[in-house]
């Protein structure tokens, strides 16, 4: 993309009193993606995840018997890759000089909004496609599934039974079944609910369900309201776009949804003096996905 005198002839005057765009300062902070996912690096183009899982419950031993032998099973791969992502501003030395207003290209500011917009989408689109078969994690299934595999043979499901809209008590069924997940060797293990995952849309209701002290239920105003106790947060995601009626309880598994920088954004700035064009560019790259199903309870309603 380049940006000629032809382009910003409204920069060029005196005459504007003010300038209307888009908010780049700041946006790093606010990525949604944080609040979700676990941030981290990664030393090499791709990294592995390995599930394992074992040795099971110990068996009853009769005076004298030998004691039985268990033994740990691998389970699935995750793999994450690295992926590059990147954009370009080109500014002619026209432009350059003859603008009046420097918010006008601040090519800085813009290149490093569209990066990280970018990386705020790419991170939802992992609950968009959440029940897609197309898009699979290391067990070959999607991420909400009926059939994710345990090492030792069988299958556990992260979800709903029977899909409930938001309320407090399709809550307290999420709740529950979280807290009988399966370990990795299969035996009943659980996990806790941390936060609540929901398209923009959803904001109101989950309000109403998670901060209310008394039962938000019409006639159960003298009823505690366990959701509140249970201290979640609720995260509303402006990218989970492909729906407004799913949600997703997120639990406290180590491994779950990760996002991962091989090369944080970084920004170049240089001319190209055979016609005069200032260059700007930002690039980064990262993978996401995520390890360990349980991390997430989803209701596809």
């Amino acid at each position: 993309m380049a940006v000629f005198t032809g382009t910003v002839f409204h920069a060029l005057k005196n005459t504007l009193d003010s300038i209307v765009d888009d908010k780049t300062d700041g946006y790093e902070a606010n990525l949604d993606l944080t609040k979700f996912m676990r941030v981290r690096g990664m030393d090499d183009q791709y990294v592995d995840d390995l599930e394992t899982g074992g040795p099971g419950l110990a068996a009853e031993v009769a005076e004298g018997e030998e004691i039985p032998t268990g033994e740990v099973r691998e389970g699935f791969v995750t793999r994450y890759r690295a992926r590059k992502f990147g954009l370009r501003l080109i500014v002619t030395e026209e432009a350059i000089e003859d603008n009046k207003y420097d918010r006008v290209i601040n090519a800085g500011g813009r290149l490093k909004r569209s990066l990280y917009k970018t990386a705020d989408i790419d991170a939802a689109t992992i609950l968009v496609r959440a029940t897609s078969s197309s898009y699979t994690g290391g067990d070959a299934v999607a991420l909400a599934s009926a059939s994710h595999t345990l090492p030792a043979g069988g299958t556990f499901s992260n979800l709903m039974a029977t899909p409930m809209s938001p309320s407090r008590m399709a809550l307290i069924v999420a709740t529950s079944q979280i807290k009988k997940f399966p370990g990795h060797d299969g035996i009943t293990e659980g996990a806790l609910p941390v936060r609540v995952l929901y398209p923009t849309e959803q904001w109101a209701v989950w309000d109403g369900i998670l901060l209310s002290d008394k039962a938000p239920e019409p006639g159960a105003y003298n009823e505690i309201n366990v959701a509140k106790r249970m201290n979640l947060t609720g995260v509303p995601l402006k990218y989970w776009d492909n729906t407004t009626t799913n949600w997703a309880v997120q639990t406290d598994c180590e491994n779950g949804l990760n996002w991962r920088w091989r090369r944080k954004p970084k920004s170049r700035t240089w001319v190209e003096n055979s016609q005069e064009l200032m260059q700007h560019s930002i690039s980064a790259r990262w993978a996401r996905g995520w390890s360990d199903a349980r991390c997430v309870l989803f209701v596809d309603a």
